[in-house]
C-alpha cells in the first residue's frame, strides 16, 4: 500500500475519479462498478501488467492467462455463456489477452471472427486522425442467430473498434444474424467508451466495458493510456505540462501508486510484449528488445519532465530505477 505522504501528494495534484462501488470479490479478483455497464477488473496480475513494461514474453502471457481465467469464471457467474458467443479478434492484439485460451479450456462454445485492420502508415504512439484499411477478414459469412460479441482488445481512441464493428455488423446483415451486445475487455480509455457508446446506441446494440485496473485518460497522441502523470506527447508538441488522471477505484489506486511510474502507457506496445504474433495467416516471433527500447526511451523522457514537480516523490525514483534496470537487462546493457 502507498504511504499517506505519497497518496496525499499525488491525490492532491491529480484529479482522479474514484466513484466506484464494489461488485464482485473472489480469490484475488475484484470487479468494481462505475455504472450499469462500466466496470474495472482488478488483480495482482493486472497491476503487474499495467505497472511494469519490462514484463514481456512468456511471463506477460502467463499473467494475462491467469487474469483471463478469472475473468471468464466471472462471466460464467454473470450467465453470459447462456448466450450464443462470437469472439471478435482484432489482430494482432486480441490473442495476447488470452481470453480465447481461457474460453477453450473452460469448454465454452463460441465462434470466431478474425480481422486485421491496419493504419496506412507507422502507428507507434500516433493514433490521431489516421486512415484504416482491412488487410484480413475471416470468415466472410457467419452462422445465423443472435450473438453476444466478446471483444478483448486495447481501446484507446475507439476508432479501430468502430472500423471492425462496422465490418462485423455488415457481415451479420448479409448472413442473417444479429449482434445484441458487445462485451469489451482490456485496457480501455474514457474517450473510447464515449465513442463506442455513441456508435452502439445508434445501432441499437448494448455495450458493456470491463477495463483492466482503471478507465484511462488518453494522451495527446491518441495512444498513451496512463494511470496518471504528465502527457509526454503534449509536452513534446508544445512544451505544455498537462496532467492526466484515470477513473480508478480508490483501493486500486492505493495499490498501484507504489509500482507505477507516472505517465507510462499501461498496456504499452501490446503486440510487442507477446511471444509470437498471429496476423491471420502466419505466426511471427517477437523481438523483446523492440518494446524494451521504446519503453526505456519514453521512461527517460517522462523522468526528465516530471522529476522537478511538487508531487514527485522518492518512490517514483525507486520505480524508475527498477524499471530502467530491468529494461537494460533485456537490452543486454546491464
Amino acid at each position: 500500500m502507498a504511504s499517506d505522504s505519497l497518496k496525499d501528494k499525488v491525490s492532491g495534484s491529480f484529479d482522479f475519479s474514484t466513484s466506484f462501488t464494489s461488485y464482485y470479490d473472489s480469490n484475488g479478483f475484484k470487479v468494481y462498478r462505475r455504472s450499469d455497464n462500466q466496470f474495472v477488473v482488478d488483480s495482482q496480475e493486472g497491476r503487474e501488467i499495467a505497472c511494469y513494461p519490462q514484463i514481456l514474453g512468456e511471463k506477460f502471457e502467463l499473467l494475462n492467462y491467469k487474469l483471463a481465467k478469472m475473468f471468464v469464471d466471472f462471466l460464467e457467474r454473470e450467465s453470459l455463456f447462456s448466450e450464443k458467443i462470437l469472439m471478435q479478434h482484432v489482430l494482432r492484439a486480441s490473442l495476447g489477452y488470452k481470453v480465447y485460451d481461457a474460453l477453450r479450456e473452460k469448454g465454452v462454445s463460441f465462434i470466431n471472427s478474425w480481422s486485421r485492420p491496419l493504419y496506412k502508415y507507422v502507428s507507434f504512439r500516433k493514433h490521431v486522425q489516421r486512415e484504416l484499411t482491412m488487410t484480413y477478414d475471416e470468415p466472410q459469412r457467419l452462422p445465423p442467430g443472435e450473438y453476444v460479441v466478446l471483444k478483448p482488445d486495447t481501446e484507446a481512441t475507439g476508432n479501430t473498434s468502430l472500423f471492425v464493428l462496422d465490418n462485423l455488423f455488415k457481415k451479420c446483415a448479409l448472413s442473417g444474424c444479429r449482434v445484441k451486445k458487445v462485451v469489451f475487455y482490456g485496457f480501455i480509455s474514457d474517450k473510447a467508451i464515449k465513442v463506442l457508446e455513441d456508435y452502439l446506441h445508434k445501432n441499437q446494440v448494448e455495450g458493456v466495458y470491463y477495463a483492466i485496473e482503471n478507465i484511462t485518460p488518453l494522451a495527446e497522441n491518441g495512444y498513451d493510456m496512463p494511470l496518471y502523470g504528465l502527457d509526454e506527447s503534449r509536452y513534446e508538441k508544445d512544451g505544455s505540462k498537462v496532467k492526466l488522471s484515470a477513473s480508478v477505484p480508490e483501493e486500486v489506486l492505493d495499490k498501484m501508486l507504489e509500482c507505477y511510474y507516472p505517465g507510462m502507457d499501461q498496456p504499452g506496445d501490446w503486440s510487442e510484449r507477446q511471444v509470437r504474433l498471429f496476423d491471420g495467416k502466419e505466426w511471427k516471433e517477437v523481438d523483446p528488445k523492440v518494446h524494451a527500447q521504446r519503453s526505456l526511451t519514453v521512461l527517460e523522457k517522462l523522468r526528465e519532465i516530471s522529476k522537478g514537480e511538487a508531487w514527485y516523490d522518492q518512490i517514483h525514483e525507486d520505480v524508475y530505477n527498477k524499471i530502467k534496470g530491468d529494461l537494460l537487462k533485456i537490452l543486454g546493457m546491464a
